[in-house]
């Protein structure tokens, strides 16, 4: 079968030569120009060829005939770009490919892989070409290598960025674009070097050169009013009019701006609703992260509760450094802005009828609900299976159905949505504070808190659970963990109330909602429904 097939690519490509030979006598590729290649009547056949060796060879058995071939098809397929795009689907072939490519004189094809390399799950070996092709004599296959370079070699950009700006070895209308292509990869790793070059490339005098750099300016300039230096300086009439800008853009409805104010901090921002949804616009800023010391030091009522549980366990410890063993470490980073949800959302329970078949296919549970009717209860929970709750009118219902880490990310992903990475969350919760929690480094004892309420606060809102600085209820019971973006099933904000069923107390009961905890990496990636939770978040793209 596998010799069939590359003889069924081999004929194919034989027959595009022969049409080229035909139709351009005596032409290189290089002179014909232009989009010729759209004119071969017979695409359809060489694509298909070409996916069935994608799908039916190991790119380990390809032979140095085979590979040029399947360049050159590549190549005259410059304007489609859809076999380059079949071969990242496949990453042996792209690998085998690429590397065939980078000593290859088919310099339609060499483009095409420098562009795409960011494309395909590479080596760091074939990665690395893009270095190759940089540096390739080839005009516009140097100049998209570049372009791809921030995704690849972000530490090699600017080193570049020097080489092709003081190129003279192209006209003046290809260096220009060598030189906006500088501009491109400069503003695509937020370089340093970017405003001088900008002033560069203003005083160059050629026309599209100096207009996308006016345009690189004026993006940025926008970019900066949503990180917090400019967007708190802003007047509310300009506030209005990015809140609504990004509404369009996402199309959501903005409800109107609001300040919020806690624990020392506040933001006036835009609130906005999608699929009964509340979303906030949290500005991005440049923060400190993580914990090592205190900033303030503990209240008396903290600091009696710690030394009242080392004396317990017996230990001789500095709780300085007893804390500092659960909070990550401190770093600084660079938040983006992000479009965030209010309120924490459920996992794997979905809201049923009493009719449907899945309940009534449980005999056990329609008994267990009846007596619950009939019960003061207010909620009955059957272990990830089924939940039913008393409401003001009626009962509503939930069937449990088991989700996994991957599939919530696919989901969201779907609906455009994302979660926050453990930096994200760590700022949305404090805000940048350098104390150990959002509003000082021990706990307030006036607070009314999620599993230490007593009977006489009973209809009290919990203190944690209210808005913070941002309009977020978030990090407000130690039983919640909220799931966070990583490489694997990460969560912040709660340790399931491990500290507080093991006695632990108040103070380290709550320790897992504070910002700076080290993020906890779960072995499986199945989701708990009764301890995980989401925030939907939008990152926003950048202009």
């Amino acid at each position: 079968m596998p010799k069939g097939v590359r003889e069924h690519l081999l004929e194919q490509a034989k027959k595009f030569h022969k049409w080229q030979e035909t139709t351009y006598p005596g032409i290189t590729t290089e002179e014909i120009g232009g989009e010729w290649e759209v004119d071969y009547p017979d695409w359809n056949d060489a694509y298909y060829a070409f996916c069935h060796v994608l799908n039916k060879m190991d790119a380990e058995t390809a032979d140095d005939i085979l590979l040029n071939e399947m360049l050159y098809l590549i190549a005259r397929d410059n304007e489609g770009e859809s076999l380059i795009y079949e071969t990242t689907l496949h990453t042996n072939w792209f690998e085998s490919l690429c590397r065939f490519a980078v000593t290859s004189n088919e310099n339609e094809a060499k483009w095409q892989f420098a562009a795409y390399l960011p494309e395909c799950e590479c080596s760091q070996e074939v990665k690395d070409f893009i270095l190759d092709f940089a540096n390739d004599p080839h005009e516009y296959v140097s100049r998209r290598a570049l372009m791809a370079m921030p995704g690849l070699r972000p530490d090699c950009v600017e080193k570049f960025a020097t080489q092709f700006w003081k190129r003279d070895c192209y006209t003046a209308e290809l260096q220009q674009y060598q030189r906006i292509a500088v501009l491109f990869s400069l503003n695509s790793i937020h370089s340093s070097l970017l405003p001088q070059y900008l002033e560069w490339a203003k005083k160059d005098g050629r026309r599209y050169l100096m207009e996308y750099a006016k345009e690189i300016e004026r993006r940025l300039a926008l970019n900066e009013k949503l990180f917090c230096t400019k967007f708190d300086q802003m007047e509310t009439a300009e506030k209005q009019a990015l809140m609504e800008s990004l509404a369009a853009r996402y199309d959501m409805t903005f409800l109107g701006l609001h300040t919020f104010e806690r624990w020392g901090q506040s933001c006036t921002t835009g609130i906005f609703q999608k699929d009964s949804r509340e979303f906030v616009f949290v500005p991005g800023d440049t923060v400190t992260l993580g914990w090592e010391q205190f900033a303030v030091g503990l209240n008396q009522d903290s600091q009696e509760e710690l030394d009242y549980l080392l004396q317990e366990w017996e230990m001789e410890c500095d709780p300085n450094e007893m804390i500092r063993g659960s909070m990550a470490s401190v770093r600084q980073v660079t938040i983006s802005p992000m479009l965030v949800g209010r309120t924490l959302e459920e996992l794997c329970w979905e809201p049923v009828k009493m009719d449907d078949s899945r309940l009534t296919a449980h005999p056990d549970w329609l008994k267990k609900f009846r007596d619950f009717v009939w019960s003061d209860l207010g909620s009955l929970t059957i272990h990830q299976s089924v939940r039913m709750e008393r409401t003001e009118q009626d009962f509503q219902i939930w069937l449990y159905n088991p989700m996994d880490y991957d599939s919530l990310l696919e989901q969201l992903e779907k609906q455009g949505l994302s979660l926050p990475t453990a930096d994200e969350w760590a700022y949305l919760c404090g805000g940048g504070s350098r104390t150990l929690f959002p509003w000082g480094d021990g706990l307030d004892y006036s607070m009314h808190l999620h599993h230490f309420e007593s009977p006489e606060e009973e209809d009290k809102p919990f203190d944690m659970e209210e808005p913070n600085f941002f309009g977020l209820s978030i990090a407000y019971d130690p039983y919640m963990r909220e799931v966070v973006k990583a490489d694997a099933f990460t969560t912040c904000g709660g340790d399931g109330g491990r500290n507080i069923c093991g006695g632990l107390g108040m103070f380290l009961g709550f320790l897992p909602c504070s910002p700076h905890c080290k993020p906890e990496v779960h072995e499986e990636h199945r989701l708990n429904g009764d301890y995980d939770f989401y925030r939907p978040v939008v990152h926003l793209e950048m202009e």
